[in-house]
């Protein structure tokens, strides 16, 4: 429970029932950081609830799954959400105009304390973002809490404090955050980056997205990751891509077409024309000389 401006409500802004929370972590000794446990529920009217002024609130779906209708000024979209569906909620954000299905869902109440622990080189981005496809480490961090908060806690503040830093680490590591980047990105900045990028690396990347990602404008992305990178975004994540379709061909059994579309190649022929660019060899000489060195050596 959170006090509000209208008294005090569950977390959840909006897609909690209006029943009380499943589990409530201030009930027992768990000191982690605060959450509940709330069945989100078909709703054709979700009462938004945004966090209080300072504070953000993470939403891990842990079974279950749902649909919410969002309503923007430039129109409508739908979000689909499945067990490890992390939504962030910071500031002020579209309101949901309808939810369709059943989920129970881990919400978590971040204040500035927790925010500054996990994210001390950047702060998140306003609004509601969330990462949509299945995730089976957040759901299971998320089940950890809930099973930890059955027991009444009695593993100890520790445990409860670890295993909140894992999943909000976890978590808030695939949200968008404004990066310190005036000065250049740190350390830091560019493992998010360069793990943001790898991990999607099969489907379609944009320089307004991952300029978004950093919480920077496109132009003023550019200048920073040269300089950090020392090239420009598109070469660097075609090199990535080539370097993933290189292991791809020595240590699995795909077809090259296959490999090129998982390395995030449009066709096998634009992967052929990169990888012989790059590497001086088609990419089926390149596998059949990769596969004949143990043989050799041996």
């Amino acid at each position: 429970m959170v006090q509000g401006e209208r008294g005090v409500r569950p977390l959840g802004f909006g897609l909690a029932s209006a029943v009380s929370p499943l589990l409530n972590s201030t009930e027992t000794g768990w000191a982690g950081v605060t959450f509940e446990l709330h069945e989100a529920c078909s709703n054709r009217e979700p009462q938004a609830q945004a966090p209080v002024a300072g504070e953000a609130h993470l939403r891990v779906v842990v079974s279950g799954s749902y649909q919410i209708l969002v309503k923007t000024p430039s129109g409508e979209r739908c979000h689909r959400a499945v067990p490890g569906t992390i939504t962030f909620h910071s500031g002020a954000g579209p309101r949901p105009a309808e939810v369709q299905g059943t989920a129970h869902t881990l919400v978590l109440r971040l204040t500035e304390r927790w925010l500054r622990q996990v994210m001390p080189k950047g702060d998140p981005v306003q609004g509601i973002h969330t990462i949509g496809e299945e995730d089976s480490t957040a759901r299971e961090l998320a089940r950890s809490m809930c099973r930890e908060v059955e027991r009444g806690a009695p593993t100890g503040s520790l445990f409860a404090q670890s295993l909140s830093l894992s999943l909000l680490s976890y978590a808030l590591d695939r949200v968008p955050v404004k990066m310190q980047a005036e000065n250049g990105l740190s350390e830091a900045e560019c493992r998010r980056l360069r793990r943001h990028i790898d991990e999607r690396l099969g489907s379609e990347l944009r320089l307004n997205e991952l300029a978004e990602f950093c919480g920077l404008g496109a132009r003023h992305f550019t200048t920073v990751f040269r300089r950090a990178f020392g090239t420009t975004p598109h070469r660097y994540v075609m090199q990535r891509r080539l370097e993933r379709g290189a292991t791809l061909l020595c240590h699995s059994s795909f077809d090259i077409a296959e490999i090129a579309l998982q390395a995030g190649f449009s066709s096998q022929s634009h992967f052929t024309t990169a990888f012989r660019k790059s590497f001086g060899i088609t990419p089926r000489r390149y596998a059949l000389q990769q596969r004949r060195r143990p043989a050799q050596a041996g």
